[in-house]
């Protein structure tokens, strides 16, 4: 038997050799997920990885807070009432009192139009009638005829306004619009209105004098109506 030869059924002896300094580990799986750890990787731990995961959170999210608050404050600068109408409460109820005084002088003037406004000219002066009655169209009225006075008055005053005792009303709007106009009834049944422009007659009423001598007409109606109902009772 040759010296170097082993028995039968016996493995050659080996030694393990130390392995290379650059080997690589094999990867491996650890609750189902994998990875791989080398010789020259690094070795992370996995608690490091979550506080870093937590940690780019609440970045993030600090972000986010400060971007809200920038937009919350530019909101209320932008909506943020005005201090100076706050600051003169007064002003501003006197500047809606004149605003509500106009809407009712526009109002009465939108409602007046329930009835025809004749406008006639009573002089010699020229689109006198026409003129006139294009300004209270403007303001509302609907225009019936516009000529010369069909009675043919000879007016000194600025103007007369003619129409039936059912029609009181209403001539007293016309005559609120002519500053001296006189208010005569007649006979008529249907509920128009006659202007007649006499030689006193300049211009129409501004909207101040429109809304006073509207009031001092239903302050007079006011009256007459309380004296009737005491002399009633009496």
């Amino acid at each position: 038997m040759d010296a170097n030869s082993q028995p039968e059924g016996q493995n050659p002896e080996h030694t393990e050799e130390p392995a290379p300094e650059n080997a690589v580990r094999s990867g491996g799986e650890i609750g189902g997920k994998k990875f791989r750890v080398g010789l020259e990787d690094a070795y992370v731990p996995f608690r490091n990885r979550t506080r870093r995961r937590r940690r780019t959170g609440a970045v993030v999210l600090g972000g986010l807070l400060v971007v809200g608050v920038g937009a919350y404050g530019l909101v209320n600068l932008v909506t943020a009432p005005d201090q100076k109408a706050a600051a003169c409460p007064d002003a501003a109820h006197a500047l809606t009192a004149q605003e509500q005084s106009r809407a009712v002088i526009e109002a009465s003037a939108a409602a007046a139009p329930k009835f025809t406004l004749n406008v006639y000219n009573s002089t010699t002066r020229h689109g006198l009638a026409a003129n006139t009655a294009a300004e209270l169209k403007s303001r509302g009225f609907v225009i019936g005829q516009v000529t010369n006075d069909p009675l043919k008055a000879n007016l000194s005053v600025s103007a007369q306004v003619r129409g039936g005792k059912a029609s009181t009303a209403e001539m007293r709007e016309v005559a609120a619009e002519v500053p001296g106009a006189q208010v005569q009834t007649d006979a008529r049944n249907d509920p128009s209105v006659d202007l007649v422009l006499g030689t006193g007659f300049t211009t129409l009423a501004t909207t101040q004098q429109v809304n006073a001598a509207l009031q001092a007409a239903s302050a007079v109606a006011s009256a007459s109506a309380g004296s009737g109902a005491a002399g009633c009772a009496h």
